[in-house]
């Protein structure tokens, strides 16, 4: 598999989230992926990974995703994002910039971190 589709992929993944498409988000993963992030829960399995996407939408109105950055470190798409939206219940304007590690096998991520900061998904990566 060319280095093109899976950052076409990602790309596809980003546009359908921000669409609230989210049926095409989760046909992008493995059916067992792994999830984790730093400032949340974590979990298994597509349905479980289209739960919490669902609830970033139900936050927020308006929510973006959107990638600034995209680095291959192997089996590794790094993902330098701007998460945006206004809070549906405080009315608050957000904007957070996070870093997203997806791990490709097959042509579908298995696993999705998320990280506060860049370093911090850079140096986990190195550190296997």
């Amino acid at each position: 598999m060319g280095l093109l589709e899976p950052l076409d992929r990602l790309r596809l993944g980003y546009e359908a989230l921000n669409r609230g498409d989210l049926s095409a988000v989760v046909a992008l993963v493995a059916p067992d992926i792994v999830w984790e992030s730093e400032t949340s829960d974590a979990g298994r399995g597509r349905e479980s990974f289209r739960r919490f996407l669902q609830s970033w939408l139900d936050s927020f109105d308006g929510f973006r995703a959107e990638p600034q950055e995209v680095l291959e470190r192997g089996q590794h798409l790094v993902a330098v994002v701007d998460l945006k939206g206004r809070g549906r219940g405080s009315g608050v304007e957000v904007a957070v910039r996070t870093t997203h590690v997806w791990t490709i096998s097959a042509g579908h991520a298995v696993r999705w971190r998320a990280y506060l900061n860049r370093g911090a998904a850079l140096a986990a990566i190195a550190s296997g």
